[in-house]
């Protein structure tokens, strides 16, 4: 547990870094499909940036979890607005029922990105199989299956470790 949560935080800290409006410099090399989630390390002008995870399958693209080399993470949800507003989002977790609020961002024409995560965030998210967003004032609701967290969480580490 222990060194996933330090592979989190240093792979959240590299997002801080580059931040949502990276500039077309980054590049993005997929490593693999691990338990659900496509998982890629970014490097923006040559040097490491951050690890990022997609889930995949049928009706569950779209969310991104973004780990940094500064040790900050944040999830991306998709969603098109005017950029610089904001929404406030309810995360339910299942099958713990545990909820989450707070204001997602729109720092890109396509996407909204979270605040920084907290490590009961994380730690929660990593115990779940399913995710349930809620975006009252978009009138969105989405579920989200989270495959296997853990195998995600164990290839963003080596991703993150792999750069140090």
């Amino acid at each position: 547990m222990v060194g996933r949560r330090w592979g989190l935080l240093v792979a959240g800290s590299m997002m801080a870094v580059l931040g949502p409006g990276a500039p077309a410099v980054a590049q993005t090399k997929k490593i693999g499909t691990f338990g659900g989630w496509e998982i890629s390390i970014v490097h923006d002008k040559g040097k490491f940036a951050r690890c990022v995870a997609d889930t995949t399958g049928p009706n569950n693209e779209g969310l991104r979890m973004s780990f940094g080399d500064d040790g900050r993470r944040h999830f991306i949800l998709p969603g098109p607005g005017t950029s610089g507003a904001t929404d406030e989002a309810v995360i339910v977790f299942r099958p713990s029922g545990k909820r989450f609020t707070f204001r997602m961002a729109q720092r890109s024409p396509d996407r909204l990105w979270s605040p920084v995560l907290e490590n009961s965030f994380t730690d929660m998210f990593f115990e779940s199989k399913r995710m349930e967003v809620q975006l009252p004032a978009r009138n969105v609701k989405r579920s989200f299956d989270l495959g296997d967290p853990e195998t995600m969480s164990a290839r963003i580490d080596g991703c993150m470790t792999s750069h140090q």
